[in-house]
């Protein structure tokens, strides 16, 4: 359950400044009681049955943890690397939304413009079209139906699955799927949740419209969007859209299952996720997006940030970013992996731990990962 974070009078005001504190180019690393103790924690969890192998790098203005812990391919027993690759499901949201407010700044587009103005015919099919604006469906408050609760959607993935008797691999190959397809065949027909601003819903939907838009406003395929106004400017060459680019490094393996049921799901590419779901990154190129976003490089104008950390009435959700008591980010779930990152506005730290299976949740186990490193990032304050 996603709980609302007031935020801090004085990281508003930062923000308004533009003179947010950032972490350090060269960081320290954490004394050494204190990095055995974040390490053995990882391995204590590697140890367990679930996850089989994970990635945690804590990212705070004085010092920095890079660790990794327990097995990146079961099937040769390779070690899992600090700088191994995920996919990071919903996370994408924050990529996604953080490129339609590039574009509110560029003036191509503005957050109150009705989803009928970049798509007519997509909005006359979809139950209060014609209300609907960009802001509604950034903040999860359309009302729209979500794409994954369809009774087709998941049969039809099943249906395209390929799997190696000898080895329990699954495997769907990249398809470049057309997101009108998308809705054609899991949202139009569906009733509204609620009237666009009236309630919460979270909803894959509302992103795959997003993405739509992305494209014909910034006259670019999406992958280009993310590229040429997020990972070139902050340096990230680690990241990609699976399926809709060409891969810029090897994805880890994922799993599913466990036991004797144990699936590797590595070559299962859920690319209907695009524009809510399918980026691949890694730990390092997540900190330097979380740095770009809430250190506010990534924008001109500060109040741009503010808008993106404020809440959407009623919730605790802004434009793409979930809004806990101590936290602001995202978790991200898709087929093999689980995924979270948060941003601490009150320690400045940046956390990511990265799961290569799916029914671990990295968010249960935040709390024991970082309760070593609290004392220190405290009394620095």
């Amino acid at each position: 359950m996603i709980k609302r974070l007031i935020v801090p009078l004085t990281l508003v005001i930062l923000l308004l400044s533009g003179c947010i504190p950032t972490a350090q180019d060269s960081p320290q690393t954490f004394p050494p009681d204190v990095v055995a103790e974040v390490q053995a924690t990882l391995d204590d969890l590697t140890a367990g049955e679930l996850p089989p192998g994970m990635v945690v790098w804590i990212d705070a203005p004085k010092y920095r943890f890079e660790g990794a812990s327990g097995l990146a391919n079961l099937a040769d027993n390779t070690p899992m690397p600090p700088e191994g690759a995920f996919r990071i499901g919903s996370i994408t949201k924050m990529f996604t939304a953080a490129v339609i407010v590039k574009l509110a700044e560029e003036g191509a587009l503005t957050l109150d413009d009705p989803l009928a103005r970049w798509l007519p015919e997509v909005a006359d099919q979809l139950p209060n079209g014609d209300q609907i604006t960009l802001r509604h469906l950034l903040t999860h408050t359309s009302g729209l139906f979500n794409v994954v609760e369809h009774e087709s959607y998941w049969a039809d993935l099943f249906a395209e699955m390929q799997i190696d008797e000898n080895t329990g691999a699954v495997t769907i190959p990249c398809v470049q799927r057309d997101p009108h397809d998308t809705l054609a065949r899991y949202v139009y027909g569906k009733d509204a949740l609620f009237e666009p601003g009236t309630q919460w819903y979270y909803s894959n939907t509302n992103y795959t419209l997003l993405g739509m838009v992305i494209e014909k406003a910034a006259d670019m395929p999406l992958a280009e969007a993310y590229r040429t106004r997020i990972y070139e400017p902050l340096g990230m060459e680690s990241t990609f859209l699976d399926c809709y680019e060409d891969p810029v490094i090897d994805v880890v393996h994922g799993y599913t299952g466990s036991g004797d049921t144990l699936a590797d799901l590595t070559e299962l590419h859920e690319s209907i996720g695009w524009s809510a779901g399918g980026i691949v990154s890694t730990a390092p190129d997540l900190i330097a997006f979380a740095r770009g976003l809430f250190g506010g490089a990534l924008y001109d104008d500060p109040e741009s940030l503010v808008a993106m950390t404020t809440p959407a009435p009623g919730s605790s959700y802004g434009l793409g970013v979930a809004l806990q008591d101590e936290y602001m980010g995202h978790a991200g779930y898709i087929a093999g992996f689980r995924s979270v990152l948060n941003y601490a506005p009150e320690l400045d730290t940046v956390v990511v731990m990265l799961y290569n299976h799916d029914g671990a949740d990295p968010e249960q186990s935040l709390a024991n990962v970082m309760n070593p490193v609290l004392p220190l990032l405290r009394g620095a304050e």
